[in-house]
């Protein structure tokens, strides 16, 4: 049974990824310069409702990938706070 589980999440997790390499390659593809909002997530997550949605977003992955693939494709990344 934990086996069944722990396969279920490595799978969701895979997917995850999938979505967001996908979107950030499609993102510095079509854009020479992306903006982002520097979030307070710990301050979101304190909201109990949106916890969950905001913790399996993964924006922290999401930025991450925005910064090593504009810097790979010669794109500029601006954070703004």
């Amino acid at each position: 049974m934990r086996q069944k589980v722990n396969r279920l999440h490595a799978k969701v997790r895979r997917q995850r990824q999938d979505q967001i390499h996908k979107m950030t390659t499609g993102m510095t593809e079509r854009y020479d310069e992306i903006v982002i909002e520097d979030l307070n997530v710990s301050g979101m997550v304190k909201n109990h409702k949106l916890a969950r949605s905001i913790c399996d977003a993964g924006f922290h992955q999401i930025r991450r990938m925005l910064e090593y693939k504009c810097a790979q494709k010669g794109r500029k990344l601006t954070v703004t706070g």
